[in-house]
């Protein structure tokens, strides 16, 4: 398919995670590997575009709301927007949200 890239954990992603697991900040042995190989890639799209990035978590352990600063800030960081569905509508994107 056109629109979807396979990729492997690159030592970026893999350090990501290992602080990830120290941190504390995703609580799940694979949740760690899924959410820092979506930081370091949006990470680097962010890089090279600046500008409104989203992503679509449907799976509750890596959704940033319901008392999750850690993670609200892992997000916050990569300036990625989360939305919990795909009709990307939910929860609204802040007007300050870089």
């Amino acid at each position: 398919m056109p629109y979807v890239k396979v990729f492997g954990l690159d030592d970026d992603m893999l350090d990501l995670a290992t602080k990830l697991t120290l941190d504390g900040v995703a609580y799940k042995p694979f949740d760690h590997a899924i959410l820092a190989s979506v930081l370091v890639r949006l990470s680097r799209l962010w890089a090279a575009v600046g500008r409104g990035i989203s992503f679509c978590a449907t799976d509750a352990d890596l959704q940033p709301w319901d008392a999750k600063p850690p993670l609200t800030a892992a997000y916050d960081q990569t300036h990625v927007w989360v939305y919990g569905d795909f009709t990307l509508a939910d929860p609204p994107r802040r007007q300050d949200f870089a």
